[in-house]
């Protein structure tokens, strides 16, 4: 975990000097501290040799340069295609994995920097909530998720055709995507309206009556690519998750006449936060609701801090602010050291990797 918990320092300290340049209106400053924020993410989950599925991922690549006329333009087809263009570069699958560990983190931090409030905080959730990890893990749903978080202003706009076109796109990555379609109408709703309410109310009647129409939504999902979720028997995400992804909802309600005051925007980021909560409620019964909650959870990232900087004052900021830190950093040891036993493995150095860099562009050359 050593190479986490320093990703996690330099990427808070590095965060926290690009926000302080941004206040002082040194852009250009604030821009490199970023770039530096950006480097350390994806040179930490671009030089990984394992988590998760990145071995599955590096064999698929390996199959296709031994044998590229498998690719098929069907289905999620677009890692396919982006696997066939490296191959051009390089025939080592680490230069798939480096190169969606670019993409993923870039937009992410991208947005941040956009929406950006606690720039330090935002970083150090995405970090410590785990989904970091879980971009090293589900890397073409991370994927679909960063492109689809690029593609915030287009839902606060109200740009429905083009972002149903972007949405589609994204779906040749990861299929599930579809479903932000449907989702734009309703998280660009008045937060806290009565449909809103209503919406909350059916949803936890859902996880109570889960049992009841588990079967309904498994049999709504049998041509799917989760068909097979159905017969998983593992149970689901933790009550301790669903209690942290509730807190940026119960403190958006709490604070939710700042939030209309000080920010046009809100609605959107906290509606998302809403379904973001339901979908973990129904995570904690089977693994696939978490599954969706990729394209929902950065928003989080977006909307706590920007609470705790815009609508809190003296002692409470300070309060929220270092027990944000507290929590989030205990939430973080539990889950991935305690119940994941997380370990970093790597097969190249610092060292390995600036040297094929500069070989590389020596030949470009």
């Amino acid at each position: 975990m050593t190479i986490f918990y320093l990703t996690l320092t330099f990427s808070y300290i590095f965060y926290f000097m690009a926000r302080i340049s941004y206040e002082k209106d040194y852009k250009i400053i604030g821009v490199f501290w970023s770039i530096l924020v950006i480097t350390i993410l994806v040179l930490t989950s671009g030089l990984r040799s394992g988590i998760g599925d990145t071995s599955a991922y590096k064999h698929s690549f390996d199959l296709l340069v031994q044998d590229p006329t498998s690719f098929r333009l069907e289905g999620d087809f677009a890692l396919g295609l982006l696997s066939l263009l490296l191959m051009k570069i390089s025939t080592d699958p680490q230069i798939l994995i480096f190169t969606t560990a670019l993409i993923t983190n870039l937009f992410n931090v991208a947005v941040f920097n956009k929406y950006r409030s606690y720039l330090e905080l935002q970083v150090y959730m995405y970090i410590t909530s785990g989904y970091y990890i879980v971009t090293m893990n589900g890397i073409r749903q991370c994927l679909a998720a960063a492109i689809i978080f690029i593609c915030t202003k287009l839902i606060i706009e109200g740009k429905f055709k083009t972002y149903c076109i972007c949405i589609l796109f994204i779906a040749t990555i990861h299929g599930s995507a579809i479903i932000m379609i449907p989702l734009y109408f309703i998280v660009r709703q008045e937060a806290w309206s009565k449909k809103m309410l209503i919406l909350m109310i059916l949803a936890s009647l859902g996880v109570l009556l889960y049992e009841v129409i588990s079967p309904i939504i498994f049999k709504a999902l049998e041509n799917t690519q989760y068909a097979h979720y159905s017969e998983f028997d593992e149970g689901g995400s933790s009550v301790m998750r669903t209690i942290v992804n509730a807190v940026p909802v119960i403190l958006a309600y709490l604070k939710r006449k700042e939030l209309k005051e000080k920010w046009n925007n809100s609605n959107i980021f906290v509606n998302i936060s809403i379904i973001n909560l339901v979908f973990v409620a129904f995570g904690m019964f089977n693994w696939i609701f978490n599954r969706f909650t990729i394209y929902f959870q950065l928003y989080n990232f977006i909307l706590i801090p920007y609470i705790l900087k815009n609508c809190t004052e003296g002692k409470e900021k300070r309060l929220f602010y270092f027990g944000f830190i507290v929590c989030y950093f205990i939430f973080f040891y539990r889950e991935q050291v305690m119940g994941m036993n997380l370990i970093y493995h790597s097969d190249y150095n610092i060292f390995d990797f600036y040297n094929n860099t500069k070989g590389l562009l020596m030949t470009l050359r």
